[in-house]
């Protein structure tokens, strides 16, 4: 029952911003930046909203892949079994959906850490994750 609840969640996390979607393509290496806006970090629990956003997080507009890593995997959902959709490589960036902070998920090993933290993008016209471990803000 615990499971099924923890699912009914994050259906309704990805429903809800699904509601604020926005569309986006990956910004090329050497273009311009996006124009950095306030963004209110998402969490699941409100508690972990202001923790889990750095203060750059709040004013990033985009995820791309952390320095020294050769790709970000962008995922299907905010876990470490979902399918993989796509990756971010070092110069790309993708717009984030519903503000740039993280939100909990499913565990994974990527990048070499541990962490249940996602980043929640705008990927062509879907929501779609990559793990704070191999993803950081712009």
């Amino acid at each position: 029952m615990k499971k099924s609840l923890h699912r009914l969640a994050l259906g309704g996390a990805i429903v809800a911003q699904a509601l604020v979607l926005t569309l986006g393509a990956p910004v090329p290496a050497g273009a311009e930046p996006a124009p950095k806006s306030p963004a209110t970090p998402t969490a699941t629990h409100p508690t972990t909203a202001s923790a889990s956003a750095s203060p750059e997080a709040r004013f990033a507009s985009r995820v791309t892949v952390k320095p020294g890593w050769e790709l970000a995997r962008i995922r299907a959902y905010a876990r470490g079994d979902s399918a993989i959709v796509g990756e971010i490589k070092p110069g790309e960036s993708w717009p984030c959906s519903g503000g740039c902070g993280t939100v909990a998920g499913g565990h994974v090993t990527a990048c070499g850490t541990s962490s249940d933290r996602w980043y929640a993008i705008s990927y062509y016209g879907y929501v779609r994750y990559v793990s704070a471990t191999c993803g950081t803000t712009v």
